[in-house]
Order: structure tokens, then C-alpha cells, then sequence
């Protein structure tokens, strides 16, 4: 009954990438004739490069490259055969080379995704936990996601948290044969490091406790050969109960990746059947020769000075950070540097204005960090000069600085974003004034506070919360036991000079279920969970609108120049609550899912869109009789009216009441409960019995009651009730429905029930129905137009979000 449409983050992603390409920051094409390594041609300007992982500038040394070309003329292009087979010759050789380095076995995949995809199915099984860390690579998640599949439990733990993994291995050790915690060595967008040797004691301490780590940032610039920096944090040898990856390509020079295991047990598990070992085609001979040639440098005191080098550099780049004001969000001596803009509208204009000034960096973004923390990614590597490292900082403090105008950021904005302590006073740079068109921002904690007709007229038509609604919710989500139904109400009201309102809108700051619009097998998996644990992935949030609400929660004048100024006033404002109230996420609901000018807009300010459950709306009445209703539907609805809804009529009894007694709220209460209790689809809060009783007071609701007839059962309470608002503008919103499923499919409760709505409001000569979300199928037959809506949702960070996405299986619904 309650399936909806839910968001897909292959969707959000697409939608906040798609900005970023239309002002030309991603999927950039190098005009080059011939690379070096030092700079790019882009959009026909010649600029410094740093944005490459080839942190040692191996890909042009000449020794890979005539390992490369001789390799090709020996053994061809490629070598098309499984592995299982046959492999090539050069195979051997590199194998050899790679084990002189690591000193264990290794297995080689064609690169380091598929890599994961062989290993962890080959070591994994059913009897063992895995553990993320939540800035793992996301191509180790989607590894381990295909085991989520057979029936392997996933969880994870926030970034380089031990105390957190602790206290899981103490959870779950004795329902599992093994804990694997699964981390990078250098992760790849801020450039800091998993604490190698504090997990190694974990280790030792617990027994069960075996590590999956990713070095693939971490190689050939840190490590004895260029092994790595995990391999630097254990003096060489690979700690017995790890396995190791590593990548041939990067700082490498080559490509491929690296499986590096502790005994010949798990080599040999992974080596005989590592599913994209058989089933992919082989490393290219060219790419072998270059490996094998990087390899014997490695092995080499060559790759000794090429570490020395680039150090000096990240050294150098370190020292004129410091002489700068730019938020650096982590120091440390790898070559990946993060600068933080906090919202994307910065960091597009940052990186734009760095192109243009003749400096490429990297636009690090959703989701590889939350959409409140986007900044630049910088890599420094040997190609870069101290010189062009000047230019770099010179540059890059300049554009920074005009950004921060240009795009009305400051720095105390970002440096809180990422929780960097403010530099002295007296080193900042003057900050921008922001200034709003002499536009006026009013907020209310009550809707007491602004003229009922005035609310009405930009709102109180929309859905049931005119005045009198809005003060119904007030008394209703206050004075409740549980904390989740104790709502705090916020009203936005941004006027101009004339005193003339722009934009008006309210929130509510409330606790909810941060899986409230997720699938609904993952609802259910985390519903186990908060049976023992309450409070188990919830979180005090700020919604546009209510939890209870559903419609079009803000008014805004789009035709007014300065609409982008009030909504920004709106948003700074959230921000200060998020603040001040310690919430943890902010959502923007029910805007249209094609406004691609506000889509960009949000995106700017830091907010991804998600899909939205879709809204329901029953148009145009005109207070017909049920005959003549059903004659404007379709054929095929006209049909299904006839054989699921008319063939059952016969049964019921209807009533409507504007009140009903202490035992039939009682029963109705239960026969909602009902419904939510079989509803994952959209999972929030019981609402609390205040609010029913309100609704039982209350002149603006009404209830549509369906009773069997006696000839059909000995059943004499309702079957189903529909809670009902009537607003100041004569809409029609059925805002609950409670059932007995021991009749509902028999007797088709849910669509009578449905249908009985139709029939109430045209009696009552209402223009319009909101049929509010979910059941949209069942809604659409009966007449209802469906709206796709989406949301805008601003997090402190992706922890949630990607724990929901990397550890619970979706089963399909």
C-alpha cells in the first residue's frame, strides 16, 4: 500500500556534479599535443597542474616508457586470455619484483577496484563482521556491498574513530569468527592517515580483529622500495593478520593493483578463483613493461631521492601555507592538501578563477565529502617547481580572498564548516559585507505573531497548515512526554523596503528517524536495532514545513529580483539555529523537481537534492455527484472504479462525525497505529495521543467512518477512519488513515476508504484534495494528479547517509 518513490544517490550525485560541469570545473578535456607532467592545455589556456596522484611524476620517466614500447613489441598490444590459464610472461617477472619489495605473496589485478572485488570475497565469509571506516575508499564499499547480498553483516564506524571500533568489537565478538576494519592508509581527500599502529595494538588486544588496509595513496613516495606508508608505520613487514592493497598506478607510474597477503593460505584463496582475476581480461604488455621497470627503480637508492625531492616540496608548500590565511583543513607531510570553501558556490568559483589565473586543482564535492564541507583538493607532486609552488600560493590566496567576496563567504563560515581554530585577528583579511537589497528578515516562534489573514493569504491555502492550523500543530507537538513529539516552530518572514513580503515560511527543530524516507528494508533492519537501542540513527534536524505536514511550505516571490537575497537571509538564519540548537542536518521540502534555476541555487548554497515520496492531488472538483465524478476519469480508471471500489460499496456503512467519544478516538488511535506500524516506507515517530485528542476537539477536522454492515460481520467498530482537515480556503486534506487489517483486503477498506474522501469533499464543494504522498497508484486511479517533489538536505557530514547506503541490504519492495 505505502510504496513510494525513493531517492537514489546515483541521482544526487548526478544532480550536484551536472552544476559543476555547466560551469566548466569537471569532465575537462587536456588539449595537449604531447604531456610533461607540469602543466595542461584547458579550454585553450596553459596551466600548472595539481591535481595528478602521479605524485613522483613516474609516467614520464624514461625507463617506464621504454619498458613500455619494448614490451609492446615483444608480446603485442594485449594478451586476451583468462588468467586462469594462461599469463603472460611478463606476469613473473613483476610478480618477483613486487614480492623482493613486500617480501610476501602478492596477487596482481588489472586495477585497484578490481583488486577489492577479488580479494574481500576470497578472505570474507558468512561468519564474519566487516567494519568500515567512514572515509574508506568507495571502492572498498562497493566490494563489500556484493556481500551484503550473501547474507555477510557490514557496519561502520566514523573516521579513524578506535574508541568507536572498540566498543563494536566488544558488541559483536562473540557472534562472529572474525572482525574485519577496513581503512585507508592516506585518504585520498584530505590527505591524512589511518593510525596504523594504534590498530595493530587493537589487534593484538583482540584476537578476532583482522585489518583490511588501502595504501593505494601511500605508495612509492613513503616507504622502505617505495612500499608505502602502512609499510613505513611497521618497519617493513607486513603485520600477520592484514592484507595490504596497493596501486601500480599513481605515484607508481604504471597501472594495476596490489593484494599483498600475510601467508600463502589467503594468497592461495584469492589466487585460484578471485572472481575478476578469471572472468577480466589481463594487464596490457605495456602497462607490465612500465611496472616492471618502475619496479627495479623502486628497488633501487633511486627511489630514495625521488622521495627526498618531493618532500622538500610538500615541506615548502607547508611553510607558505602557513604565511596565508587559507583554511587548510589537515597538515601533514603527504602530498594531498584539502582547502576548505564550505559551500559548492565557492568552491566552483575558486577553482574557475584558479583556471583562469593559470592554476589547475581538483573540486573535491559531494559525496566524496558532505555538501557543507566542499574545498579544493591540491596534490603536489615532482613535476611542480618551488617556483611553480609560489605561484600556486600566490594565487591561489588571491582568488581565495575574491571568492570569499564574490560569493558572500567568510572565513569564520568555513573555518567553523570544518572545525579549524580562527587565526589571530589581526592576520585576517578584511571580510565582505554582505548586504541583502535593504531586504528585512523577520522570525517568529509563533504564528500568534503574524496577522491570520496575512498568513493566509500566501499560505493558508496551500494545505492544512493555515493560522488555525499552524496553531493546532503549536498546541499539539508541545507538553508531550516522548521528546521526539515536542516540536520548536520557527517563522521566516523577509519583506523589502515597501514592506512588501517576499518570502514567508516556517520550520519546526525536532528529533527524527534519519532513515525516515529511506527503503523500507533498510527501515525495518535499523526498527531491530531501536528496539534495543531508542535512539539508535536519530537525529535533531530542521525541516522546512513539519513532519506531519506535506505541501508547498514557503512562499517566494520568484518574480521579485531580489528573491535570491531573501532566501539566502532564510538560510543564513538556519544556519544560526543549526547552531544554536545543535542540529545535525537541515531539509528543504517539497520543491518542484524540475526548478533547475532553484536547483542550482541550493546546490550553490550547499544542499543536495533528493528525491521526495511524490505529492497526490485531486484537482478542480466542483462539488459532483459520485456518477459524475466517475465520468471523468479515464477508461481504464473508470473500470478499475467499477471493480475495486463500486463492486464493495454494498458492504459499508459511512459516517461522518466532527466528534467522536473517548472509546471510538480510543479505537481509532489504534486502528492508525495500525497502519504505522506496517508503514517502513515512510518511517517517522508514533505521533503522540495529544494530537488526536486535539483533532477530537477541533472545528477544522472531521472523520469519514466505514463500518461493515451487520449481514457481513459481526465486527460493530469502524473499520477504517480517515482524520480530515478542512483549511481556511476550503482544500480538503486527509491527513491520516487508521485500519483493520483483518478485513482490509476482503472487503478493499483502504480504496473505499479513498473513494469516501472524494465523495466528502465534493458534498462540501471543496476545489481540491492533498491526498498527500504514498499509494500514489492507488491514488492516481481515482483521479489524482501526481507531483514529483524534491527536497534540498545539508548534513554536518555523510555519516549516516553512507552507513545506510554500505551497510543494509535493499531488498527489492
Amino acid at each position: 500500500m505505502a510504496k513510494i518513490r525513493h531517492n537514489n544517490i546515483i541521482d544526487t550525485v548526478d544532480a550536484v556534479l551536472a552544476v559543476s560541469k555547466k560551469k566548466g570545473i569537471i569532465h575537462l578535456h587536456a588539449e595537449d599535443e604531447a604531456l610533461s607532467g607540469n602543466s595542461l592545455i584547458l579550454n585553450g589556456k596553459q596551466v600548472l597542474h595539481f591535481g595528478t596522484c602521479g605524485y613522483l611524476g613516474l609516467e614520464h620517466h624514461p625507463a617506464l616508457k621504454r619498458g613500455a614500447i619494448d614490451a609492446i613489441e615483444r608480446f603485442g598490444t594485449q594478451f586476451p586470455m583468462s588468467r586462469t590459464y594462461i599469463s603472460n610472461p611478463l606476469y613473473r617477472e613483476l610478480e618477483a619484483l613486487i614480492q623482493e619489495m613486500y617480501k610476501v605473496p602478492v596477487v596482481i589485478s588489472k586495477n585497484c577496484t578490481l583488486a577489492h572485488q577479488t580479494t574481500i570475497p576470497g578472505i570474507i565469509r558468512q561468519t564474519d563482521l566487516v567494519i568500515l571506516d567512514h572515509q574508506v575508499h568507495a571502492s572498498i564499499q562497493e566490494a563489500v556491498k556484493k556481500l551484503l547480498a550473501q547474507g555477510v553483516a557490514v557496519e561502520m564506524i566514523r573516521h579513524n574513530n578506535l574508541e568507536m571500533l572498540e566498543e563494536c568489537i566488544k558488541k559483536q565478538r562473540n557472534k562472529y569468527s572474525r572482525i574485519w576494519y577496513m581503512a585507508d592508509g592516506v585518504y585520498s581527500m584530505y590527505g591524512d592517515y589511518a593510525p596504523i599502529k594504534e590498530m595493530i595494538a587493537l589487534a593484538e588486544k583482540y584476537e578476532q580483529l583482522y585489518l583490511y588496509v588501502d595504501d593505494a595513496h601511500g605508495m612509492s613516495w613513503a616507504g622502505e622500495h617505495g612500499t608505502g606508508y602502512v609499510m613505513s608505520q611497521m618497519d617493513g613487514v607486513l603485520y600477520r593478520k592484514m592484507v595490504l592493497t596497493a596501486n601500480l598506478g599513481k605515484a607508481f607510474g604504471s597501472c594495476g593493483g596490489l593484494s599483498l597477503f600475510p601467508d600463502e593460505e589467503w594468497y592461495n584463496k584469492v589466487n585460484n578463483f578471485g572472481g575478476p582475476l578469471t572472468f577480466s581480461v589481463q594487464i596490457e604488455p605495456a602497462t607490465l613493461g612500465a611496472a616492471i621497470a618502475s619496479a627495479k627503480l623502486h628497488l633501487s637508492d633511486e627511489i630514495y631521492t625521488y622521495q627526498q625531492e618531493l618532500q622538500k616540496r610538500i615541506a615548502y608548500f607547508n611553510t607558505l601555507l602557513k604565511q596565508t590565511d587559507l583554511p587548510l583543513v589537515h597538515e601533514n607531510n603527504s602530498p594531498i592538501f584539502f582547502i576548505g570553501t564550505g559551500t559548492m558556490e565557492m568552491g566552483n568559483y575558486l577553482v574557475r578563477s584558479l583556471l583562469n589565473d593559470g592554476i589547475y586543482v581538483n573540486l573535491a564535492t559531494f559525496p566524496a565529502v558532505p555538501a557543507k564541507n566542499i574545498g579544493i583538493r591540491i596534490t603536489i607532486s615532482l613535476n611542480n617547481s618551488f617556483q611553480d609552488i609560489e605561484q600556486l600560493v600566490a594565487k591561489l590566496s588571491a582568488n581565495f580572498n575574491k571568492a570569499l567576496i564574490e560569493t558572500n563567504q567568510t572565513q569564520e563560515k568555513i573555518r567553523k564548516a570544518f572545525k579549524i581554530p580562527m587565526p589571530a585577528p589581526t592576520a585576517l583579511p578584511a571580510q565582505p559585507t554582505i548586504t541583502h537589497n535593504a531586504l528585512k528578515l523577520q522570525s517568529y516562534s509563533s504564528v500568534q505573531s503574524i496577522n491570520e489573514a496575512v498568513w493566509n493569504n500566501y499560505l493558508g491555502h496551500e494545505g492544512m497548515f493555515d493560522w488555525r492550523g499552524m496553531q493546532f500543530l503549536e498546541k499539539s507537538f508541545s507538553s508531550n512526554n516522548e521528546t521526539e513529539n515536542n516540536w520548536d516552530f520557527r517563522y521566516y518572514v523577509v519583506t523589502n523596503q515597501e514592506g512588501s513580503i517576499i518570502l514567508m515560511t516556517f520550520a519546526v527543530i525536532a528529533l527524527h528517524k534519519e532513515d525516515i524516507f529511506a527503503q523500507a528494508s533498510v527501515s525495518k533492519v535499523i526498527e531491530q536495532e531501536r528496539s534495543l537501542n531508542p535512539q539508535y540513527l536519530t537525529a535533531k534536524g530542521i525541516m522546512l514545513g513539519s513532519l506531519f505536514t506535506e505541501g508547498k511550505h514557503m512562499y517566494l516571490n520568484r518574480s521579485n529580483a531580489n528573491w535570491r537575497s531573501a532566501l539566502t537571509m532564510v538560510l543564513q538564519e538556519l544556519f544560526k539555529e543549526q547552531d544554536r540548537e545543535q542540529v545535525s542536518n537541515i531539509m528543504l521540502r517539497d520543491f518542484d523537481t524540475n526548478d533547475q534555476v532553484m536547483h542550482e541555487f541550493m546546490i550553490d548554497q550547499g544542499f543536495v537534492k533528493i528525491d521526495l515520496p511524490d505529492s497526490c492531488v485531486v484537482e478542480n472538483l466542483s462539488g459532483q455527484s459520485e456518477e459524475a465524478y466517475v465520468s471523468g476519469l479515464s477508461r481504464k480508471n473508470r473500470r478499475h472504479y467499477v471493480q475495486k471500489i463500486k463492486r464493495n460499496q454494498h458492504y459499508f456503512n459511512v459516517e461522518i462525525k466532527s466528534r467522536l467519544t473517548e472509546a471510538e478516538l480510543a479505537h481509532a488511535f489504534s486502528l492508525f497505529r495500525n497502519v504505522k506500524e506496517r508503514n517502513l516506507a515512510i518511517n517517522n515517530y508514533l505521533f503522540p495521543e495529544k494530537l488526536f485528542n486535539e483533532i477530537n476537539k477541533s472545528p477544522d477536522w472531521e472523520f469519514i467512518v466505514l463500518y461493515l454492515k451487520e449481514e457481513f460481520s459481526d465486527n460493530r467498530k469502524p473499520v477504517a477512519v480517515c482524520f480530515c482537515h478542512i483549511n481556511a480556503a476550503n482544500i480538503y486534506s486527509p491527513m491520516l488513515i487508521g485500519m483493520d487489517y483483518e478485513y482490509l483486503m476482503e472487503f478493499g477498506i483502504y480504496r473505499q476508504a479513498l473513494f469516501q474522501v472524494i465523495n466528502r469533499a465534493n458534498k462540501l464543494n471543496c476545489a481540491k484534495i492533498n491526498f498527500g504522498i504514498s499509494a500514489t497508484l492507488e491514488k492516481q486511479r481515482i483521479g489524482a494528479v501526481i507531483y514529483p517533489k524534491v527536497g534540498y538536505f545539508q548534513a554536518k557530514d555523510n555519516f549516516t547517509m553512507e552507513l545506510m547506503e554500505a551497510t543494509f541490504m535493499i531488498e527489492k519492495e
